[in-house]
């Protein structure tokens, strides 16, 4: 048997910080943001007082937290183009001894502080750690997730560089979260559909061009282990509900229209003799399969507003398939005193890999609310559990 898996999760906005707003996971960081609020109007200065500014820094212990960039000193005599000479040449964490001489005051540099020494120790943050361990899938598309920069520090900080391959490009969300995935085997291809514009919209009043993803369909192309060829792996986050009913039926349209284009793409793309092949379809999809045509003015008739993709496409759920409805749910909620639970994350697969499919799972120790075994709110990795997929590559034609 030659083992392969395959996950998803949506790890509910993984975010890194800098160390200096991370005081419940840094002792020095509350003072050092009072610190360098006073840098910061020493540096805004007309007159600098250089003797006050390298106390601050000193005493603050600032170089732990921030960095003095200066981009150009002014002056036609400077020697440096640096703010700080440091004690050891280089150093930058070692105690200032002064300011550049012919840095006098603002108008002389052209730079500023910046935050530096991000950090992944939250509690959250953990316990997202720990789901993706317990879940060891050789590939596992992400939602939520902040940068690609915070996506390789946790693979490095968290996982301990669990995946050599680290992907994710940068999305439309305005709140600055994207699809990625972390893969052990090598990401052969990658192909971003962020720039898709939506022909249904109209232009934004700030002049920008509507796209139709909100985040992204980010298309990667993975090399299986044992010479098993290539597997493509599109990792999706679609229209979000809003939190009500109404809002459901009102981001309907726009579900439908990117379900439709992602089906386009794994018929034109990911396709043999007119069936999906070697393709799966992961991530948050923000839909239930099971709607039964509720507010269903929009869906014209379909159960769902992801049916191009649930019915149309030749794609299976193979999660709901092998668990049923009722334990197939992958998100919960409290919404007006109830908590709702439905299946919104899934692993859609190719006939092909359905067939080299031994195993469905979904991985509930990071999730809230689930039940009575179910990890505190405040402990939780996210409101949404981890789906899995274990293949024997053998079984692939």
């Amino acid at each position: 048997m030659l083992k392969f898996r395959l996950a998803t999760f949506n790890v509910e906005n993984l975010f890194s910080r800098p160390r200096l707003f991370a005081a419940g996971d840094d002792g020095g960081a509350a003072d050092a943001l009072k610190n360098a609020a006073v840098l910061q109007r020493l540096l805004d200065a007309k007159v600098y007082n250089t003797a006050e500014i390298v106390r601050v820094w000193n005493e603050g212990r600032l170089a732990d937290y921030v960095t003095v960039r200066c981009d150009r000193v002014n002056a036609p005599e400077a020697r440096s183009q640096r703010f700080f000479f440091h004690q050891r040449d280089g150093d930058a964490h070692s105690p200032a001894v002064s300011v550049n001489v012919a840095i006098k005051g603002r108008g002389d540099w052209v730079g500023g502080i910046e935050l530096t020494g991000e950090t992944l120790s939250g509690s959250q943050v953990q316990a997202i750690g720990k789901v993706i361990r317990r879940v060891d899938a050789d590939v596992i598309g992400l939602c939520e997730v902040e940068d690609r920069r915070t996506l390789e520090a946790f693979n490095v900080q968290v996982l301990g560089r669990k995946y050599p391959y680290c992907m994710l490009i940068e999305g439309n969300d305005e709140r600055g979260i994207d699809v990625g995935i972390l893969s052990k085997h090598p990401i052969v291809s990658l192909r971003s559909n962020a720039s898709t514009v939506d022909p249904e919209e109209k232009m934004r009043r700030d002049g920008s061009t509507p796209r139709l993803f909100n985040r992204d369909c980010l298309e990667t192309v993975i090399e299986l282990p044992g010479g098993k060829g290539r597997l493509a792996v599109l990792v999706a986050h679609l229209k979000s509900k809003r939190g009500s009913d109404t809002l459901e039926a009102e981001t309907d349209a726009k579900r439908l229209r990117q379900s439709a284009e992602i089906a386009r793409i794994v018929a034109e793309r990911y396709a043999v003799d007119g069936k999906p092949h070697r393709v799966a379809v992961v991530g948050d999809l923000n839909e239930t399969p099971d709607r039964a045509g509720h507010n269903g003015a929009m869906l014209g008739g379909r159960q769902s507003s992801i049916d191009p993709l649930l019915v149309e496409s030749g794609l299976e759920n193979v999660v709901r398939d092998a668990l049923g409805p009722e334990k197939s749910f992958t998100h919960v909620e409290e919404r007006g005193g109830r908590v709702r639970m439905g299946q919104i994350d899934y692993i859609l697969l190719s006939p092909d890999m359905k067939a080299a499919a031994t195993r469905c799972g979904i991985d509930r120790s990071g999730q809230a609310l689930w039940g009575p075994k179910a990890a505190p709110r405040s402990a939780a990795a996210s409101d949404h559990a981890a789906l899995l997929v274990a293949f024997d590559l053998e079984r692939l034609i």
